[in-house]
Formats: structure tokens, sequence, C-alpha cells
């Protein structure tokens, strides 16, 4: 029984693949360029859905002279989708804060061992960034001690300093607001 259904399953035939042949490969520019050739393939409608006459001439091919005057048909609207990482880049960062992807290369590669799933250069840009984020904290905390004893002179021109504007003018909103 068993051997039936196993004899069954392999003479099925299985849906045919199109594959795309190599026809060369050459260095053009300074890196390889591979030519391939693809066979022809029809597109077959199901019943009851013209999909050829119902696509846009973008995707067909076909020049505006060409397509038949049937009617007008309205360019699709094209939306650009905002992240929420697009929106974070939108206030101003001083060097010394790190994005979320910036965190996890020095939480992962800045201090880690020899063993360590990291490239030489993630080890290096890692090491670089927390350098910055160090140097970064340690003015945020010197600006902060100052903040505190009422110190607002002292606090912008530390920040100022260390090259931290955005810093220097939280420092100076604080400062006017506590006035």
């Amino acid at each position: 029984m068993l051997s039936l259904l196993l004899a069954a399953v392999i003479a099925a035939p299985g849906p045919q693949a199109v594959q795309a042949t190599l026809q060369s490969c050459a260095m053009e520019g300074g890196r390889w360029v591979c030519r391939y050739a693809v066979p022809d393939i029809e597109i077959v409608p199901l019943p009851g859905n013209d999909v050829v006459a119902d696509a846009p001439a973008a995707i067909l091919g076909v020049r505006p002279a060409d397509v038949p005057s049937t009617g007008e048909v309205a360019p699709p609207a094209v939306t650009v989708p905002t992240t929420a990482a697009a929106e974070r880049r939108t206030v101003p960062l001083d060097a010394g804060i790190l994005t979320e992807r910036e965190q996890r290369l020095v939480a992962r590669c800045a201090d880690a061992p020899w063993y360590a799933v990291c490239l030489p250069d993630d080890r290096r840009a890692a090491r670089t960034l927390k350098e910055k984020q160090d140097a970064f904290l340690a003015v945020r905390s010197a600006v902060t001690a100052r903040l505190a004893t009422q110190d607002c002179d002292g606090a912008v021109k530390a920040a100022l300093d260390g090259g931290y504007l955005d810093l220097a003018g939280q420092a100076r909103g604080f400062c006017s607001a506590a006035d």
C-alpha cells in the first residue's frame, strides 16, 4: 500500500519551473556582469478574469500611443510609507546619541570576546561608537551637574565645548524655563 502511494507521488507531474540559462559573464567596469536567457512564458488568464485587459499599460510595456482609447485610466496613487525610524530621524541627534541599530552593534561587538560572531570592521565601528557615546555621556553628566547647581552659563559652555549643539540648546531651554 505504501509503495503504491509512493509510486503515485513520484509519477505525478509537478509544476514546471521556468529557469534562466546563463549566456555569458564578463568583467565590465570593474565588476562582474552576467547575462541570462529567460525562456518565453505564456500568461493564461483564468476564466472570468481578463488579467491582460485589466492591467495598466506600464506593466505590459505598451507605450501610451499604442493603448486604445476605450476610456481614461487613472494612474495608480503612489504612497510613500513612513516608518517610525524615519520619523525618529527628523529630531536632530548629537554625535553621542546612538540609533537602535548602532546600540545593538555596540552591545554585540564593542567588548566582544575573540570567539564572538563579529567582523573586524564591526568591532572597530562598535568601539568608535562606544567612545563617542561615552564622551557624550560624560559631557551630559557635567551639564546635568551644572544645571543642578543653577550654573546655566557653565552648563551651556560645557555642552558647546563638547560640540553638542542640541544638548546646549536643551540646557538653554531648561534655564529659560526655570527663570
